[in-house]
């Protein structure tokens, strides 16, 4: 009888132990599956997110910077100017910056502007056809002509043009345009009009 008892004890005892190393063994080869699948699909994830940055690449917002100098014309007196503005290119199409610059007339009259600079490009090629906008504040030495009485020290200042924007390469390029000009504050107004290139970067 103990004998019987003792091998009946035995072969549970394998049995279960058989059953354990079975369910270990299993289990390992589940979870090693389990880690090539999340690999797997942590590997296309990767892949997905790289395109996806690629294609963000390509649209990316980045600064820009434009030079230009030109000739202006404001109440029947020509200024020579300079004009600086920084600024973000949205897109291929458009580009928003703070600009300033300076006009001098005979070394004496001096018109100091401080603006915001919008620009539309219509196309994305080598040569485009672009239009631009500059509005802000003009700060004036003298300001008068025959027509009109003096403007205040410092007026309003509007430019609205159109031209031209040559890529030389990816991020330079050259622009020429022209338009026309407006200074006034509450009671008077003058008209002019004005011609530049620039380098933009």
């Amino acid at each position: 009888m103990k004998r019987t008892v003792f091998v009946a004890l035995a072969l549970c005892l394998g049995f279960t132990s058989f059953a354990a190393n079975d369910n270990a063994s299993v289990s390992a080869t589940t979870n090693s599956e389990n880690q090539k699948e999340v690999s797997a699909i942590s590997e296309n994830a990767d892949v997905e997110a790289s395109s996806f940055g690629e294609d963000e690449y390509v649209t990316v917002r980045r600064f820009s910077a434009i030079t230009e100098i030109g000739t202006s014309v404001n109440a029947g007196k020509p200024y020579f100017n300079i004009y600086q503005v920084v600024g973000m290119r949205v897109n291929p199409y458009f580009f928003i910056g703070q600009g300033a610059g300076i006009q001098v007339h005979n070394k004496k009259d001096y018109q100091i502007q401080a603006l915001v600079d919008m620009r539309a490009y219509v196309l994305d090629k080598k040569v485009t056809p672009m239009f631009g906008l500059q509005m802000g504040i003009n700060r004036s030495t003298q300001l008068s002509s025959p027509e009109s009485k003096n403007l205040n020290d410092i007026q309003f200042a509007l430019n609205a043009g159109s031209g031209i924007l040559i890529k030389a390469r990816e991020n330079a390029s050259f622009t020429i345009n022209g338009g026309y000009n407006l200074i006034m504050d509450k009671d008077n107004k003058q008209h002019g009009g004005f011609v530049k290139i620039g380098y933009v970067f």
